[in-house]
């Protein structure tokens, strides 16, 4: 047996183990389940082993060939997908013998892993040779139509990219910015800015990936000379734009549209992959997939409105505060930019509490190399850069715009009123590291630094900050690496230069850049476990408000190795049991993010619930110090008894998973403190008549009621 046929053994025998005993407990199915459960949550844990051996062990454990049971399994599909996912772990016989008497659990399992995508997995392509039957023809013809839609944009895309491999980075940087100042034309097709970065995104890490050190080694002169050559002849009054320059002009206005087509019809591959509604056909002239029902997209539609009232409630909540800090009547800064300063102000205030309530943070933030990022100064630093790029550079170039209907004519005005007024007033910004410290130095003034300060000033650029020559380093080493996206950290650093993009910060949503800079790309910050505790202590907090006991962090005695561990939240009033599993993350803008946030995450959320509630109800009897903690002097006055997940997430709120509720931390904060209005704009506020959600008082009997019916987002959403 070959070394990794060993690794693989070892998982085998220790999924085997837990089937048997638990079979004796309760059943096959059940049994199977919990044997993924271990699966999904890389066990057995022991050094050396791989998701490959895990995958390798599940699929050569027995039950996959009891069909029965497989399609009796919650799980089988995703576990089966996750094992598709490492080529070679299951054999072409196990997956024929699962084709013929489990189909649709293979045929899930198969979008789900999107092993129809990868064309180089003899996996798929012996597999798909052994498939018999007029289902398994029209799946894999709908597979194979999919992928043909990508085909001739691949080619449109491979084309441009060719033709425009000679340009640096800094040079295929310019050539964007001007492209993207197209979409802030007044009259402009309506389309989301996010959608739009999106597809620079892609542009800028597929040239990231083929970058030469050259291009970081970047110095005044060189800067100069891409500048003089590629940007300045469209820009500046000329006779006529350089052939060069139009030439490759088209082929980028070729690429981004491309781009954009071939990310659209990816988004459908992901539709196919995971919305449970998604179904498919191949009939002449019909769509190859579409909808059972509309289930999934008004659940979209939901959360795009929940989203939105989310963002007047915190800019409400802003306000307020930004009022309560004695600010409203204080100019800030100069007089003709008070108001945008003003906004400024109340949307870093916003930010700065949603961090601190939802997702844990404190006044300041830990960067790597030891610098310390004050949490408020970095929110409005950014807001700062944001309205001075909208007033600077967005609204004259729209002005210009409109007098001139030509998009290098307006730019060249924007640029020229620059250089009259000794301002950089390029579609790019850049400066020298050492300057740009200097020039948000002043950003940083406040009563502990009246004069700024150069630290902070350096560690809030740091936050904010992609470097892109490790990001194409990493790239190369990861081509699937997680990048930061253009808005989550929209400084970038090349050499020893700071570029910006204004037609990125001036539009972009700080609050979720913020949130991903810290949640999605600082993932593993050292920080982390703080900020996770800090959640579960606030969320108390409030529920102590409420009138709950609250006991934060209880562990019970550990028994076995298989003990549900520390219990994050136990609350009681009036014989009204809550007991809540807190997860926190990022904010999410695909199905297929969701999608593993559910399987992954909350999955896990729900199984720990489901083994902490017989925990609990056990420490309720036993431990005298808990009920006297959380004021129970006799158990059976306890009447409703509630296992909550709280996520941080709005995506899956008043979702059921695994027979647990999800309820949004953002939910349940504002049930609490009973300010359902302020969710309507700042101006509807007045004209709306909002009912309280505890008009008799805090009751914590109606609190469950408003938690499970969603009533916070009645008439709302």
């Amino acid at each position: 047996m070959s070394e990794i046929g060993i690794k693989a053994n070892q998982c085998l025998q220790h999924y085997v183990a837990i089937f048997v005993n638990h079979r004796e407990l309760t059943n096959d199915v059940e049994a199977m389940d919990e044997c993924i459960h271990h699966f999904l949550d890389q066990r057995p844990a022991k050094k050396g082993l791989s998701w490959f051996d895990r995958a390798s062990g599940l699929a050569a454990a027995p039950f996959w060939r009891e069909a029965d049971i497989v399609k009796a399994s919650k799980l089988s599909t995703l576990a089966l997908s996750r094992i598709l996912g490492h080529e070679g772990a299951i054999s072409i016989e196990s997956l024929e013998y699962l084709a013929q008497f489990a189909p649709d659990i293979l045929r899930w399992a198969i979008r789900y892993s999107k092993l129809f995508t990868r064309s180089d997995s003899l996996t798929w392509n012996s597999l798909r040779q052994k498939l018999e039957g007029d289902e398994w023809r029209i799946f894999i013809g709908v597979c194979d139509r999919l992928l043909l839609q990508l085909e001739p944009f691949d080619q449109i895309i491979h084309s441009a990219e060719m033709e425009l491999a000679h340009l640096s980075l800094i040079e295929t940087l310019s050539y964007l910015c001007v492209i993207a100042y197209e979409q802030l034309i007044p009259g402009a097709p309506a389309s989301s800015e996010a959608n739009e970065w999106r597809v620079y995104n892609r542009i800028i890490s597929n040239k990231l990936k083929v970058c030469s050190q050259s291009d970081f080694s970047l110095n005044e002169a060189r800067l100069g000379q891409a500048l003089k050559r590629h940007l300045s002849p469209i820009i500046f009054p000329t006779p006529t734009v350089t052939q060069e320059c139009r030439s490759n002009l088209e082929a980028f206005a070729v690429l981004i549209a491309a781009t954009k087509e071939r990310m659209d019809y990816e988004d459908s591959i992901d539709w196919f992959c995971f919305d449970p509604e998604c179904r498919y056909q191949l009939k002449p002239g019909d769509s190859i997939i579409y909808n059972e029902s509309d289930k999934g997209h008004l659940a979209w539609q939901r959360t795009e409105r929940k989203s939105q009232a989310l963002w007047n409630y915190w800019m409400n909540r802003g306000m307020i505060e930004f009022i309560k800090r004695g600010m409203a009547g204080i100019q800030i800064g100069g007089k003709e930019n008070h108001e945008l300063n003003r906004e400024a102000y109340v949307k870093a205030i916003r930010s700065e509490l949603h961090l601190k309530e939802i997702y844990g943070l404190d006044d300041e933030i830990g960067l790597p190399g030891g610098l310390d990022a004050k949490l408020f100064q970095a929110l409005l630093s950014l807001e700062l850069h944001s309205v001075f790029f909208k007033s600077a550079y967005i609204k004259p170039f729209q002005d210009y715009y409109i007098s001139s209907s030509s998009v290098s004519k307006a730019l060249s005005r924007l640029a020229f009123r620059g250089l009259v007024e000794g301002e950089n007033r390029f579609p790019m910004t850049w400066s020298d590291e050492d300057a740009k410290v200097k020039r948000t130095t002043g950003w940083t003034v406040c009563d502990e630094y009246p004069k700024g300060s150069r630290l902070a000033a350096k560690a809030i650029l740091k936050f904010w900050t992609s470097d892109l020559k490790e990001l194409s380093n990493g790239l190369k080493e990861q081509p699937k690496l997680p990048i930061p996206t253009l808005y989550e950290r929209p400084f970038y650093k090349i050499g020893h230069y700071n570029f910006q993009f204004p037609w990125v910060v001036s539009q972009q949503n700080n609050l979720t850049a913020a949130v991903n800079n810290l949640r999605r790309i600082g993932a593993r910050r050292s920080g982390q476990m703080s900020e996770t505790r800090r959640i579960e202590l606030r969320l108390a907090e409030l529920l102590n408000n409420f009138g709950f006991a609250v006991e934060v962090g209880y562990q019970p005695d550990r028994i076995d190795q298989d003990d549900s561990g520390e219990v994050d939240l136990i609350c009681h009033c009036n014989g009204v049991i809550l007991l809540i599993e807190v997860k926190s993350g990022y904010i999410r803008s695909t199905r297929h993010e969701v999608w593993l946030h559910q399987t992954n995450t909350l999955r896990k959320a729900s199984r720990q619930l489901k083994r902490k509630t017989p925990t609990v109800v056990d420490a309720l009897t036993r431990d005298e110090q808990l009920r006297s903690k959380l004021g129970i002097c006799d158990t059976s006055t306890i009447e409703h008894f509630r296992a909550w997940i709280v996520d941080t997430s709005i995506e899956c709120d008043q979702q059921i998973i695994d027979g647990y509720l999800v309820v949004s931390l953002e939910t349940l904060l504002i049930i609490l403190r009973d300010e359902r209005e302020i969710l309507l704009p700042i101006d509807k506020i007045p004209d709306v008549k909002i009912e309280k959600l505890f008009p008799e008082g805090l009751c914590p009997k109606r609190l469950i009621e408003v938690v499970e019916k969603g009533e916070v987002w009645m008439g709302l959403d």
